[in-house]
């Protein structure tokens, strides 16, 4: 049980302060580009940060894990774990873990004003003659007018980058007006451009899983509203294969191995309830200093992900993250109490102002992932960072281990909106902002950007009236398939739920209706009633300050 817990705690900071990081960007290479005007993209977080060094060239900046500084803290000697269980004073532990994570990410963290200290920033560079060539070349891609930049920084700092990358782009092409494509925190930047400018030469906006209403695992741990779902963790396992035989696939990063590390020893030995009441008993401890010692100085210090807070917890995470030292950072609060002001309150006024003035708004959503487990509502439908219902801007959605019940589509059929609701039954689009030009793509998560969806992209881009009504190959519902052969592409095609599943599929059919399922469902209420008791009796949570 020591070995567990020394692993556990090391698991949720990691994973949670990670999960909105690793990898939000993967690089894309297409064919064609089929485009009447130019598709201009916003990337989300992904550019690469460097330092310039003497000779003109970056030192390119990684997060990098130290593992065995992590195995030293907390696997090879356990009397700091151990006397903090006992003691429930945490200062020692959260001085170790805030030492390991500070290392790993501290690099990149900005000042109290929310400024590069080192002299990092964007290498995103651009060549004027190249663009022009980029709209008649039949090999471009449809990254070709992609903008990247700075996505520590408040989106107020790339807004002048952004407008003349545009202006460039236009005078470039010889055209008038363009489509503004942009993903997760692009959209971000998109809504605040068009308000600061209102350029009314954007034809249209297609936002890509957006980060516009929240992004969940920022907002849960900047205000530390953290409680891990036993349900969750076990289709998280099941759905990355550790449940199963505890093998990896290929495609593995270090955060992946890091979790793995944790979770394949705690679910064999343990299981999901134990790992979930321990951690969340752990980090409710160890939560006032985490935010002290440790965000601060790293994630929470970059204005660009407060862009992506939801308004629940916007107001929470200030005091959490800043509690008491208001006044020294001042100039952060003032950043990015502008953004939430102006941008985050006003999202739906900006949007309506966009349309009134001619600018389709279209959604690409992905979904059919498992969220991160130790965020609220961890069954909701997700592409495992945004939730649908934040990302379509309201469709109705059922859990993701359900589907809507028959009377509930009874009731939506005979209001006119059967259409609507997705073929596994697991959203209805009807009650969402856009229900005539949001499409869904199941099966593919926040990061993975699969060549295939290009051409619905440029199919959007090139007809200002079309709908998900208009293509035979692209409805509102589709189903992303996996290559069969390794370096091969995947495919897209209508969902059709008795062909297409997802591994959370076969989850809720062939794992959560066993025998096992249902006999700890049984005894879950008694686990609940001890975890009670131990929390009510037991000593008090001391944050260790």
């Amino acid at each position: 049980m020591k070995k567990a817990i020394r692993k556990i705690i090391s698991f949720v900071l990691i994973f949670t302060l990670t999960a909105s990081s690793a990898a939000l960007l993967s690089s894309v290479k297409t064919g064609a580009y089929p485009g009447r005007v130019p598709v201009i993209f916003i990337s989300g977080e992904g550019t690469e940060i460097g330092i310039k060094q003497d000779d003109g060239k970056y030192r390119i900046l990684k997060y990098q894990v130290d593992t065995d500084k992590i195995k030293k803290a907390f696997l090879d000697d356990p009397s700091v774990i151990v006397k903090a269980s006992f003691t429930q004073d945490w200062t020692e532990f959260s001085d170790i873990l805030a030492d390991v994570l500070i290392d790993t990410f501290g690099e990149f963290a900005l000042d109290e004003n929310g400024e590069p200290t080192n002299g990092s920033e964007s290498t995103f560079k651009y060549n004027k003659r190249t663009l022009k060539n980029n709209f008649t070349n039949p090999n471009a891609s449809l990254y070709s007018y992609g903008y990247s930049y700075d996505w520590r920084l408040s989106p107020y700092e790339n807004m002048e980058g952004l407008r003349q990358y545009i202006d460039d782009v236009l005078e470039a092409t010889g055209c008038n007006e363009y489509v503004l494509y942009s993903r997760c925190e692009g959209g971000c930047l998109s809504l605040l451009y068009y308000d600061m400018y209102k350029d009314n030469r954007i034809s249209d906006l297609i936002l890509s899983h957006t980060a516009l209403l929240g992004l969940s695992p920022i907002g849960e741990a900047f205000s530390g509203n953290i409680k891990i779902d036993p349900e969750a963790v076990e289709r998280l396992l099941y759905e990355t294969d550790l449940g199963i035989n505890y093998e990896l696939t290929d495609n593995i990063t270090l955060t992946d191995d890091l979790i793995r590390q944790v979770l394949k020893v705690l679910i064999d030995i343990y299981g999901a309830d134990m790992f979930c009441f321990v951690t969340t008993n752990a980090y409710q401890h160890i939560y006032d200093y985490v935010n002290e010692k440790i965000l601060k100085y790293t994630f929470g210090s970059f204005p660009g992900y407060w862009a992506m807070v939801e308004e629940q917890y916007y107001e929470q995470a200030k005091k959490s993250v800043f509690a008491g030292e208001e006044e020294k950072y001042a100039g952060m609060i003032e950043k990015i109490d502008r953004y939430y002001n102006n941008i985050t309150v006003r999202t739906d006024e900006i949007l309506d102002e966009m349309e009134a003035n001619g600018i389709r708004i279209c959604n690409i959503i992905k979904y059919g992932k498992q969220i991160c487990p130790g965020v609220p509502e961890a069954d909701i439908l997700s592409d495992q960072l945004v939730k649908v219902p934040l990302a379509s801007f309201g469709a109705t959605t059922s859990p993701i281990t359900s589907k809507f019940s028959d009377k509930y589509i009874q009731e939506e059929e005979a209001k006119g909106n059967g259409k609507y609701i997705s073929p596994d039954k697991q959203i209805n689009s009807a009650t969402c902002k856009y229900r005539d030009t949001t499409w869904y793509v199941k099966n593919v998560g926040h990061k993975f950007n699969p060549k295939c969806i290009e051409p619905l992209v440029f199919a959007i881009a090139n007809d200002h009236e079309s709908t998900v009504f208009t293509y035979e190959d692209y409805p509102q519902y589709l189903f992303y398939s996996e290559p069969e052969e390794e370096g091969g592409e995947g495919t897209l095609a209508p969902l059709d739920p008795e062909i297409h599943r997802t591994r959370i599929d076969d989850y809720n059919d062939n794992v959560g209706n066993t025998f096992i399922r249902k006999f700890k469902e049984i005894f879950r209420p008694l686990f609940v009633v001890i975890c009670w008791i131990v929390k009510v009796f037991g000593v008090q949570p001391r944050a260790g300050k």
